[in-house]
């Protein structure tokens, strides 16, 4: 039960930001829910005034709606047709009186009876609240659709009943556009959630739902309640002696999962499995940990998870929830510690070094984690593999030095010349650094793989960056095979931030992960004697030099290189044949370029040896060869006419 331990001492280390809504991105407002409250979205907001009579009625607008509601267990776990109300907040046929007068549904006529009568016990104890007393006033005058119709809110149709929902019909009947409440509310407009305010007396008061003293007269009276009704044991999470309770959270990822964690519901043997006779026997849970620990959790996923599909992995220290996302590339890493000001760019503008920086940034964090006492990192990941069971497929705990350790060492060792143009600048951004997760996944997969295959990858590539496991084999063939095929690839090939030349850097950066050993350098290594190096330079060169001299004719075929990529992997030396008789037309035509482009050919079939020269089907260091050749020879053509052209300026 670390996970849980763990969990319930984030809850208690932030106690502090209990009930403060945040907001991340474009996404709904969340927060560290108090314990004995869930969050739900309203629809129809209605303000008290201080007499406790209706004021006024708004719908609420979806960016605003999540709502803190007090609930019971019974209400937080609540399915189908069973009846138990939430405190204070809840659908429209739990707190209208009218529900029935209205066309309410009779299913549904006991619901208003179960939500006065629990509040009015919680209004008469000794641990009530102003507002519970307003509120509760006010709904059991029994008016609540009869104030909503006459605000406009909601609608009757001829017969006086409660129109669910709009049609074209109604549009006729009443001249006017849809309703706004029958624009947020996704079923019918009695299951809308009515949420209640008290008009405040200073400027400083909060909402009802955001109230935290509130929020504690309902926990000390839910847990009075729960003395006189719920059994004490020693709790397996903390080790003290506790409220116990069998059920537990669920709506982990999001408000419609109802899949939980830990379960015991099945009383026929099939989840105990003969090993006991009631499930209090396998693990006893105290409410206030499971609370605390599930809140924790919900919070942190919403804070800063990273959903795949239906998996989310969060990233969190103990003491502190300091956000690391290990999914994140170099641009990422760095974006997340200096901001959008750690771009740093060569004279010619379009340069970025990184490769330094990325080190600089963890040994930052490094030193924030020490000051800030973040002693302890959790990596985790959850997904459902049924709608009802929600497992933790990822678990890890590290002190936080060798968590960054292992994250400095992923972004060390799995790095390439990367490329991507930005929006900002206008303009192509070319750096070192390692591609993130998310880059990765869909270089071996493509755009359009399933949804399910790339989650699975992110779960497999988890334990490379925090475990220092390698990379698996099949990743990297996949990607390699992607990469051979170049004229699948839609887009421009000679374009550094097209998709071909996208994968082709992250297949290399792959790949030099799983040559760790081996210490292949980013730079052309001209040593390197490894026959499909090599053979991945000459394919480089003539890729070099058939593109140039089709630039200079204005000619914008594809290179035969690209075009027998495929086949020159799978066949080198009867391809390259054929590869060299297609450039003998460059060759025997003089040019500034084509006798080094020669000279430079010639020396790398020197370095290969006889037995070297066959059809044996290249490996992936052939990428690695072919790469570096290429950005080696465009670098040197590129500094040549800098040099050039600074030479002619100094004439003129």
């Amino acid at each position: 039960m670390s996970w849980m331990k763990h969990l319930y001492e984030v809850y208690e280390n932030n106690s502090g930001t209990v009930g403060e809504f945040e907001q991340r991105g474009e996404g709904q407002r969340f927060t560290l829910l108090p314990v004995s409250h869930v969050t739900q979205s309203a629809q129809i907001e209605i303000v008290l005034d201080r007499e406790g009579n209706f004021f006024r009625a708004t719908v609420v607008p979806k960016e605003n709606a999540r709502t803190i509601v007090p609930a019971t267990l019974d209400s937080a776990n609540r399915a189908g047709s069973t009846v138990a109300a939430h405190f204070l907040h809840d659908k429209l046929f739990y707190v209208a009186g009218d529900y029935m007068k209205y066309g309410g549904e009779e299913k549904r006529s006991q619901n208003y009876l179960h939500f006065i009568g629990q509040l009015q016990d919680w209004a008469a104890s000794e641990y009530t609240h102003s507002k519970v007393t307003l509120i509760y006033d006010y709904i059991k005058k029994g008016t609540l659709i009869e104030d909503l119709v006459a605000e406009k809110i909601l609608f009757l149709d001829e017969n006086k009943k409660m129109i669910e929902k709009w049609t074209a019909q109604e549009d006729k009947n009443y001249g006017i556009e849809k309703p706004d409440i029958y624009r947020v509310v996704t079923g019918q407009s009695s299951e809308a959630l009515v949420r209640f305010n008290v008009l405040s007396e200073t400027p400083d008061d909060p909402p009802v739902w955001e109230d935290k003293r509130l929020f504690q007269a309902f926990q000390k009276y839910l847990e009075g309640k729960m003395r006189e009704t719920t059994e004490s044991g020693y709790c397996y999470v903390s080790g003290k002696f506790l409220p116990l309770t069998e059920r537990h959270g669920s709506r982990l990822r999001n408000a419609g999962d109802m899949s939980k964690l830990i379960s015991s519901n099945d009383k026929r043997g099939f989840t105990f499995r003969g090993r006991f006779n009631e499930s209090s026997q396998a693990v006893q849970i105290g409410y206030d940990v499971s609370q605390k620990a599930h809140n924790a959790l919900r919070w942190l996923i919403q804070r800063q998870g990273y959903r795949a599909d239906t998996r989310n992995f969060i990233t969190f220290g103990v003491e502190k929830p300091v956000n690391v996302q290990v999914f994140d590339g170099s641009t990422d890493l760095l974006t997340s510690f200096y901001g959008a000001d750690f771009i740093k760019t060569d004279k010619d503008g379009t340069n970025l070094i990184v490769a330094e920086q990325v080190q600089q940034a963890l040994k930052g964090k490094k030193y924030n984690f020490q000051v800030e006492g973040i002693k302890n990192i959790v990596v985790m990941a959850v997904d459902a593999a049924t709608t009802g069971r929600l497992a933790i497929i990822y678990y890890q705990q590290l002190n936080s030095e060798l968590f960054l350790e292992r994250l400095a060492r992923w972004h060390t060792t799995c790095k390439w010349h990367q490329a991507y143009f930005d929006l900002g600048l206008r303009k192509n951004i070319y750096y070192e650094g390692t591609p993130s997760t998310y880059q990765i996944v869909e270089g071996v997969y493509g755009e359009r793989a399933d949804e399910k295959v790339k989650k699975e990858l992110y779960t497999r590539l988890l334990p490379c960056i925090v475990d220092e496991a390698p990379i698996p084999k099949d990743i990297v063939r996949s990607i390699f095979n992607r990469v051979k095929n170049p004229m699948s690839f839609n887009n421009d090939l000679s374009n550094p931030t097209g998709e071909w030349q996208r994968t082709l850097q992250i297949a290399c950066a792959l790949i030099r992960k799983q040559y760790e050993k081996e210490e292949i350098d980013m730079a052309l290594e001209l040593e390197n004697r490894n026959r499909d190096y090599l053979f991945g330079r000459l394919l480089g060169v003539a890729e070099v030099f058939e593109a140039w001299e089709l630039k200079q004719k204005k000619d914008s075929r594809t290179t035969n290189a690209a075009r027998y990529f495929n086949a020159f992997s799978q066949h080198p030396a009867r391809v390259w044949m054929t590869i060299q008789k297609q450039l003998n037309p460059y060759k025997v035509r003089p040019s500034e370029f084509s006798g080094r482009y020669i000279t430079l050919l010639q020396e790398i079939e020197d370095q290969l040896k006889t037995e070297d020269m066959n059809n044996t089907a290249l490996g992936p260091l052939f990428l690695l060869g072919y790469s570096s050749q290429v950005r080696d020879l465009y670098t040197k053509k590129d500094r040549k006419e800098e040099k050039n052209n600074d030479a002619h300026q100094e004439q003129n």
